[in-house]
C-alpha cells in the first residue's frame, strides 16, 4: 500500500467510491466491511453497483491501495473473482455481554488502521448498565474474550467505567442549548452594530440635510437681493454744467 498510516472509523468509508488503480474506473461503492474475529483486522470488504447497489463484489483487504476520499483497489483480470471467506464477521450490532453475564451495550462501530487493517477499538452504545449515562464509549480490543456472530463477551472492569468517545444524547442537548444561547447572543450583537448603523446614517442625513437647507437659503437670500437690484428705479442723471449757467 502507498497510503501513509491513519486510523478511520468504519463508517467514515461506507459508500466511499470505488476505484480500480489500472483502469481508473469506478467498480461500485464500499458496502461493509468484514473482520475475522480471531485477529481483529479487516480481511476485506463489499462493494456495491449496479442497480440500486443489487451487485455485489468482494476484495480483499490486500487488494486496497490507498484510502482517501476514494478507495482504489488493484483487479487482477487475470484471477477468478474472489470470494468472502467463512471466518469474515461484520460485529455492527453485536450485543456486548460482560463476563459476570450482565448487558453492557451494542457494537456500533469501530476504529482501525489502514495501513495494515487492525481493529483499534471497538466502539459501543451504553445502555446504561451500572450508570454508565448514555454515549458512545470505547471498547479495547484485547477486552473482548469471545466475539460471535451475535454477541461478544467482554471484560467486566473494561466496561464498568469506559472511556467516552462521542457525546451522548443528553449532552448532545445541552451543547444544542449553548449554541442557541451564544447565537443569541450574536444576534443581539448584529441587532445593536444595526441600530448603532442606522444611527450614524440617520445623523448623516440630518447633517446633509442641514447643510442642504443652508445653501438653499443662502440661494433664496441671492435671489432676492437679485430681485430687489432690479426692482429699484435707475438713478437720475445729472445736468451737465452748460445747463447750469
Amino acid at each position: 500500500m502507498t497510503r501513509s498510516q491513519q486510523i478511520v472509523k468504519r463508517s467514515e468509508l461506507l459508500n466511499r467510491r470505488t476505484i480500480d488503480r489500472r483502469t481508473a474506473e469506478e467498480v461500485g461503492r464500499v458496502d461493509r466491511l468484514w473482520l475475522d474475529a480471531d485477529s481483529g483486522r479487516a480481511i476485506g470488504f463489499t462493494c456495491k453497483s449496479g442497480l440500486l447497489g443489487s451487485k455485489k463484489t468482494w476484495f480483499a483487504w490486500a487488494q486496497v491501495d490507498t484510502v482517501g476520499e476514494n478507495v482504489f483497489v488493484t483487479i487482477n483480470p487475470e484471477l477468478p473473482p474472489l470470494h468472502q471467506p467463512e471466518q469474515a464477521v461484520c460485529p455492527i450490532g453485536l450485543e456486548v455481554l460482560t463476563d459476570s453475564g450482565n448487558k453492557a451495550g451494542t457494537v456500533v462501530d469501530y476504529l482501525f488502521d489502514v495501513q495494515t487493517g487492525s481493529v483499534t477499538n471497538y466502539l459501543f452504545k451504553s445502555n446504561g448498565w451500572r450508570g454508565v449515562l448514555d454515549g458512545i464509549y470505547l471498547l479495547p480490543v484485547g477486552a473482548i474474550s469471545t466475539m460471535g456472530s451475535k454477541r461478544a463477551i467482554v471484560s467486566e472492569a473494561a466496561v464498568s467505567e469506559p472511556v467516552q468517545y462521542a457525546e451522548g444524547l443528553h449532552k448532545k442537548v445541552g451543547l444544542v442549548a449553548e449554541f442557541l444561547h451564544e447565537d443569541f447572543d450574536k444576534t443581539l450583537q448584529n441587532v445593536a452594530g444595526v441600530r448603532r448603523g442606522a444611527q450614524n446614517l440617520a445623523e448623516k442625513l440630518q447633517d446633509k440635510a442641514l447643510e442642504v437647507r443652508d445653501v438653499a437659503q443662502e440661494k433664496v437670500a441671492e435671489l432676492k437681493r437679485q430681485r430687489q437690484e432690479s426692482a429699484s428705479p435707475p438713478p437720475t442723471p445729472e445736468p451737465p454744467e452748460s445747463d447750469l449757467l
